[in-house]
């Protein structure tokens, strides 16, 4: 006889992966409940056994999931810094708050790392990596598209590259945007789809010729990146907004990514002729060099 799998609880914020998960984790044959953080919700998740909690609610939070037998967390989605002045914490958010300045002073990954500590060592809750539930929202090492990467787009790549991981070290952001040789754009606390907007925005002669598709968007996991909590992510959205920008692929990190819906992101990006493409660590590392 098999063991049942652990129940898992989903603290959802914004996007789609948290409704993604649920979805995976559920066709494996796992239990799961859904508290979803209320100014960040994500759209879909009715359709699962639920609860929603405001931001400082910490105490709600913690007996939400232990009154619903939650085991295994995720934490997935789009969630907002808090503003620890405006967020209004209830008493066990008060007694958490000097650890929670510490860990916001340590940036965004000491941050999620000290919340996954906490919830951990304090209150018994094992948090997991969402691809530790969903190993094939993972990208595969593999051209996911019609469109492939032409020799050409091999330099904007690396330099993609290199400039990811560089900020990546910052703790600033997870991805880059290179054309021709040169770095367009970098990730900051704004997110992806914010920095494609600015590429978008710039004169189409600096991303490349009028009319034509140049320069690669590149996300990274950051160095030595808490991953239980926090992995790049691509979707439909961000090749629409790659489109928008005029670019001609992603690189992603295979085994690093993840994708939401890979049949949909690739349908998308056959549908405005770029690529997609999971890269190796042993790519990674070639361009660092």
């Amino acid at each position: 006889m098999t063991d049942k799998p652990r129940k898992l609880g989903i603290v959802a914020g914004r996007g789609p992966l948290p409704v993604a998960l649920a979805e995976a984790a559920i066709a494996a044959g796992r239990d799961i409940f859904i508290v979803a953080i209320d100014d960040e919700v994500s759209k879909g998740i009715e359709r699962f056994p639920h609860a929603h909690v405001r931001i400082g609610a910490h105490g709600e939070f913690l007996r939400l999931l232990k009154e619903n037998g939650c085991q295994d967390i995720v934490l997935i989605g789009g969630i907002n810094r808090p503003d620890l002045s405006k967020i209004g914490l209830d008493f066990a958010g008060v007694r958490l708050l000097p650890r929670l300045v510490r860990w916001l002073a340590q940036g965004d990954d000491g941050l999620l790392r000290g919340i996954a500590d906490y919830l951990e060592k304090d209150h018994g809750l094992k948090v997991i990596g969402a691809h530790e539930v969903a190993e094939s929202l993972l990208a595969p090492e593999a051209v996911l598209t019609r469109a492939v990467p032409e020799e050409k787009h091999a330099v904007d790549i690396d330099v993609a590259i290199r400039a990811a991981l560089d900020i990546g070290a910052l703790d600033i952001g997870q991805g880059a945007v290179a054309c021709r040789g040169a770095v367009l754009a970098r990730e900051d606390d704004a997110g992806t789809d914010a920095m494609l907007r600015r590429v978008a925005a710039m004169d189409p002669a600096v991303r490349g010729r009028p009319g034509a598709l140049e320069g690669v968007l590149v996300k990274l996991t950051k160095p030595g990146q808490e991953r239980r909590v926090d992995m790049p992510t691509i979707g439909v959205k961000t090749v629409e907004n790659a489109a928008a920008a005029g670019l001609a692929g992603i690189a992603v990190e295979a085994g690093g990514t993840l994708i939401v819906d890979g049949e949909a992101v690739a349908s998308a990006a056959n549908a405005h002729g770029l690529f997609v493409v999971g890269l190796g660590l042993d790519r990674i590392a070639e361009a660092r060099r």
